[in-house]
């Protein structure tokens, strides 16, 4: 086995906690005469998975899910529609501390710091440029793409977290940054633009918002400075105890793949942003049992992955969005990694996709049950 193989075989498959993120899910299908549990066994999910404060299951399982929903229901904007309902306050930690924060800047600061109670795997960032904050996230795990009910949620959760902090039940973003976008009919554009505003921009690397930054300093409607110190009391200690291996190699692979996005590829960088020397962040990797290339390598190759399940984005952008400043230098490591180009594996990519949507759709055959 290569190194490189041994580091990957050290990564768990990244995991989220669905309480803090379906609450009400049941409710919210019977109101429109669906049943949540059919959707969880089809998922593979059990219905304390719903209620478990402290139950963690496959992420891919949550991304399942919501795309069963949306099947279920026949409404292909289920994601968007339940983020928007879903109030802030009850997911977990995350919710709880960023609605007692100061400020809305708190706010979003905390969320990046307790998100791991929620989930592996998602670096989430806040960053400011010429009076403008993006707020995104994304996913550090293969294929996470393909699933779009996710992108919704998390839009329409964002915004409803920054309706109840400002008081403006009516607030949208400047702009709306989503990687994919299915065709919609008119009603379905009107139901978007009454949760995302009118703004929205198709083919960006990552889903996000952009709003002015004085916003930042804001106060919460919401503050409360007793809830908030007990609340990142509780989330120190769910962040504690969290599997110690699982949590310092998820660390490192999202500030990674956070400073990759910046075109920095240096193991000084690293350094930097998680606040150590390079050696001393040498000595973490060994203990961990990997290195700062191979690490690099599978962060950027799972990104890689991901990328090139949005159509709209060129080759090129993808290959800058992962450090590189060559296509050549990003089309030579991609095969290396998958044995093909990553243009032969897109349009493989495409086939499938189109094949699995036919049979989809084909009706049942005669005499089946």
């Amino acid at each position: 086995m290569t190194t490189e193989r041994r580091a990957a075989a050290k990564l768990t498959a990244p995991t989220i906690n669905l309480a803090s993120v379906v609450y009400g899910l049941d409710a919210y299908m019977r109101s429109r005469r669906a049943d949540a549990g059919d959707a969880l066994r089809r998922a593979g999910l059990e219905p304390g998975d719903l209620t478990d404060p402290d139950r963690r299951v496959p992420l891919i399982r949550y991304l399942e899910l919501l795309e069963i929903c949306a099947d279920l229901l026949a409404d292909p904007q289920f994601g968007l529609k339940f983020g928007a309902q879903y109030e802030p306050r009850h997911a977990g930690v995350v919710g709880n501390v960023a609605l007692a924060s100061r400020t809305i800047g708190e706010a979003f600061e905390t969320i990046g710091r307790y998100l791991p109670t929620m989930v592996d795997a998602t670096v989430h960032g806040v960053e400011v440029s010429d009076g403008i904050v993006f707020v995104y996230s994304y996913y550090i795990d293969p294929l996470m793409m393909s699933y779009r009910q996710k992108g919704d949620w998390a839009i329409a959760f964002a915004c409803n977290l920054m309706r109840v902090g400002l008081g403006d039940p009516r607030w949208t973003p400047q702009e709306v940054l989503l990687p994919q976008l299915a065709d919609e009919t008119p009603a379905e554009r009107r139901t978007r633009a009454e949760i995302m505003g009118d703004n929205i921009r198709v083919g960006h690397p990552w889903a996000g918002i952009r709003f002015d930054a004085g916003l930042l300093k804001r106060p919460m409607a919401t503050a409360d400075a007793m809830i908030e110190s007990l609340m990142r009391h509780y989330g120190d200690l769910r962040l504690a105890a969290l599997p110690e291996q699982r949590g310092e190699i998820e660390q490192l692979r999202r500030e990674i793949a956070r400073v990759l996005v910046k075109g920095e590829v240096g193991i000084e960088h690293l350094a930097k942003a998680t606040g150590t020397s390079v050696r001393t962040l040498q000595r973490r990797l060994k203990d961990a049992g990997v290195n700062y290339s191979d690490l690099q390598n599978d962060v950027r190759k799972t990104l890689a992955l991901n990328l090139l399940e949005n159509e709209t984005m060129a080759l090129a952008e993808i290959a800058f969005s992962l450090g590189y400043s060559e296509v050549s230098a990003f089309n030579h490591a991609f095969r290396r990694w998958v044995g093909q180009s990553p243009g032969h594996y897109r349009r493989l990519r495409a086939v499938h996709f189109k094949s699995a949507a036919a049979k989809k759709s084909e009706p049942p055959a005669r005499g089946s049950i």
